[in-house]
């Protein structure tokens, strides 16, 4: 008999005090990448101008971006964490993005697969 134990696409996000769970589905790595995309852009507009407009987009922009890859108790935990900075918060979701991304390619290295394929 063969036996296939189910594998979770579970990564955990550990921040010391406290640990998010980020499910590494389909939807949400794509999301994921796309939010870091944003952020980016949308940062180094905040960067180049002191418009306190750029700002509050920032803000919200921020907030929106942890809610929708984890909820809103996650970016509670995480703006609280950053002693309400909002963009220490961003800092931490691109470092959360990338650390994601980089763990998810980890467990899904295609070279793994190829060599029990025999490709």
């Amino acid at each position: 008999m063969v036996v296939i134990k189910k594998r979770s696409n579970v990564i955990p996000v550990d921040f010391g005090e406290f640990q998010l769970e980020f499910a590494a589905n389909d939807k949400n790595i794509l999301n994921m990448q796309e939010v870091g995309k944003k952020l980016q852009k949308e940062g180094q507009k905040v960067a180049d101008t002191e418009d306190e407009k750029a700002f509050d987009a920032l803000q919200v922009m921020v907030k929106e971006s942890w809610v929708g890859l984890f909820d809103e108790e996650a970016y509670n935990k995480v703006y609280a964490y950053s002693d309400e900075s909002t963009v220490d918060t961003m800092v931490y979701l691109l470092e959360t993005i990338s650390g994601v991304v980089d763990e998810w390619e980890k467990r899904n290295n295609g070279d793994a697969l190829k060599k029990y394929l025999g490709d």
